[in-house]
Formats: C-alpha cells, structure tokens, sequence
C-alpha cells in the first residue's frame, strides 16, 4: 500500500540498466510506460543508489527541485568511482552550475584516486580510461595496476 508497483518490463529494464526506460522517453514525457512518470522512476533509481545516472535524468527532466543535484552529486562521490560516474560529474556539475561547490580538480583526483587514467586533449576534452577488470580482479583494494606502454598488441 502507497508503494506504486512498475509494470514487470519497466522493472526488468530499472534492475538492468536504471537509464534505459528513460532513455527513450522525450523531455516532456509525462508517463514512462503508461503509468510511472519520470519522477517516479527517478526516485526508484535515487533508492536503488544509482544517483549519477538518476543526475543525468534529473537535468533532462528538470526535476532540480525534487532531486537536489548536490546531493546526487555528493551521494555519486562516496567510494570508489567508474568511468561512467567520473565522465558525468564532470559533464553535469558545471551544468547544474555546482562546479564551486565540487570543482573540476577535486574530481579528476577522485577519478586518479580509483584508478582512473585522465588524459587532456587540446581545446579542454578529456578522455578517462579505467582499468580493465582482468586487471584489476587479481590485485588488491587499491594497488596500483600495472600500465602497458604502447597501444598495440602482441
């Protein structure tokens, strides 16, 4: 009771890749499969800990109001970040103008801090490169993973 129930393919796709059922839906959609709204799947996305992809969605939904975008900025800065999550902090806190609060520099020393290769290219672009996850499944918490030098195989 008061919990709303998603149909079961709106739950597959929520379980599978939390971004996909809105993904397709337009900016103006009032209903994600005929009976959620994108708030509501923003908020099954906040609950399930997906908070950087719930941003993304935030922004494109304008829901600043409902989603405070510091916080979903703060909750994505707990632990260990990915690729993904680095590359949308990067892209989405200058966009919700947050970049004070959460400058550029602190966040490219998150995305080292897990293991994240950051290369600037000319004009501002960064390319984040992680590591791979035959690599990184030997090592330990933390160990610094070894770096080939050259970019073509054997």
């Amino acid at each position: 009771p008061g919990r709303q129930r998603l149909p079961r393919r709106l739950s597959l796709s929520l379980s599978c890749r939390y971004d996909g059922a809105l993904k397709a839906c337009g900016a103006r959609c009032r209903s994600v499969d005929g009976e959620a709204g994108p708030g509501d799947v923003l908020r099954m996305m906040v609950r399930a800990g997906e908070h950087c992809v719930a941003l993304k969605y935030v922004h494109k939904f304008g829901q600043a109001a409902a989603f405070p975008p510091a916080q979903l900025v703060r909750a994505s800065l707990q632990g260990d970040l990915s690729v993904r999550t680095a590359a949308m902090l990067l892209k989405y806190v200058p966009l919700f103008e947050l970049s004070d609060a959460f400058p550029r520099e602190a966040i490219l020393e998150r995305a080292a801090a897990s293991g994240i290769l950051v290369h600037e290219l000319a004009g501002g672009k960064l390319v984040l490169k992680g590591r791979r996850r035959s690599d990184s499944a030997s090592l330990p918490p933390g160990a610094a993973v070894p770096v080939k030098v050259g970019s073509a195989p054997n």
